[in-house]
């Protein structure tokens, strides 16, 4: 594209603005979507917890939030959930009393499998959105 020397100002703006708005967006959602599956696959794949039937591991998912997208920037959101047994995450998570006699017969030990990924994710999709900018 040429331009002359007084419309340069003007040519570098919205050169930047479309690049921004079409390229990077893209990027980024599709980064974002990718460090979701792989928050979710890594939760598949257990934790430190002994799991009988395996029904607890097999159910986590990944979904883009409908309410969650930005109007300003238009990025999306993305929820990583167990579809049938989210009830057990919290439990999991943080213990729990014992279903007979509370805490004076003892307390069911947590088991710390969702915070590990959590703190992970921030670092994977920097990296992720960085390496689909630079190419």
């Amino acid at each position: 594209m040429r331009t002359d020397i007084d419309g340069l100002d003007e040519a570098i703006k919205n050169e930047l603005e479309n690049w921004s708005n079409g390229e990077l967006r893209r990027a980024v959602n599709e980064s974002l979507e990718e460090t979701a599956a792989a928050a979710a696959e890594s939760l598949r794949r257990g934790g430190p917890y002994r799991e009988r039937t395996g029904k607890y591991t097999k159910d986590w998912t990944h979904d883009q939030r409908s309410s969650r997208t930005s109007v300003i920037t238009g990025l999306n959101g993305y929820s990583v959930y167990n579809k049938k047994h989210y009830q057990l995450t919290h439990l999991l998570e943080k213990g729990h009393q014992l279903r007979k006699g509370g805490r004076k017969v003892g307390n069911v030990k947590a088991f710390e499998h969702i915070a590990p990924v959590n703190e992970t994710l921030g670092d994977l999709a920097v990296s992720k959105i960085r390496q689909k900018v630079r190419g």
